[in-house]
């Protein structure tokens, strides 16, 4: 597929459903079914954003697709071919997770930490320093414990291995699983601009899941509304904001709105 044409989808989930069995203390346990029949697609260099509040099953999608869990029934396409392999998919599909810093050995130094996916790549270290300024890091970090730096700092950093892991040559997904929500609003407002220069210099697919309808509608091309493990609704933001159809959506700006409201009080 040539990646340079945004009409076709990269991305296809058709019919996803991930299920878990809960075992309970009394009375043996029970199905949960997280995520039921999900649709989507999402285009080279576009962004989707599935929100939703916590316990949707947004993040057990999210690891679906990026292949970390195995879905119950339903598949995902990409570039026309159903994965099979999620190893292999995983050059064309990264997660960073919620918590970015997570992700990274404290015992590490900056340079370790990206060593590994350099080593997957083949590519020698002394690329480190290309990989730091990427993200707009400076290669002075490139000693310093990755335990020592700043949610910023690990957001960025987050983001270059997952780059250094993509097959950027090639279409790629990155799926961003709440790694924005924990930073502070300045930090934020950065790490959006930096995403969407790495969007444009790559062409990039971009999933951010999200629970802040807000936040995603500065990124996103496309929102789902993601309840009880349906998307419930789904559209261009500006829509979305403005005339809500779904009661689950119009929660969620409520919400956002509550929060707004106490923090210009505080």
């Amino acid at each position: 597929m040539d990646r340079r044409d945004s009409t076709l989808p990269l991305l296809s989930v058709r019919g996803l459903t991930k299920s878990y069995w809960r075992r309970r203390w009394i009375g043996g346990g029970a199905e949960v079914r997280a995520v039921r029949g999900i649709d989507l697609d999402l285009c080279v260099g576009r962004t989707i954003a599935v929100v939703g509040a916590s316990g949707g099953g947004k993040s057990t999608l999210a690891r679906c697709i990026a292949g970390l869990d195995k879905p119950t029934s339903g598949d995902v396409v990409l570039c026309g071919k159903r994965i099979v392999n999620p190893a292999v998919a995983r050059r064309h599909i990264q997660l960073i997770f919620q918590d970015p810093g997570a992700s990274l050995n404290p015992r590490f130094s900056v340079a370790e930490a990206l060593q590994e996916p350099l080593a997957i790549r083949r590519e020698r270290g002394s690329r480190i320093a290309e990989r730091l300024q990427q993200v707009g890091l400076p290669e002075s970090l490139a000693d310093q414990g990755t335990g020592q730096l700043s949610g910023g700092e690990k957001a960025r950093l987050a983001l270059a291995r997952a780059l250094v892991a993509l097959d950027t040559a090639s279409p790629a997904v990155l799926i961003l699983d709440e790694s924005l929500a924990s930073l502070d609003l300045s930090v934020q407002a950065q790490m959006i601009n930096l995403l969407v220069d790495v969007q444009g210099k790559y062409q990039l697919a971009y999933m951010l899941i999200a629970h802040d309808l807000r936040l995603a509608t500065h990124m996103a091309d496309e929102v789902a509304v993601m309840f009880e493990g349906q998307i419930v609704e789904r559209g261009v933001p500006h829509v979305l904001i403005t005339a809500p159809k779904h009661s689950h959506t119009a929660y969620l700006l409520a919400a956002r709105a509550a929060l707004d409201e106490t923090r210009c009080d505080a």
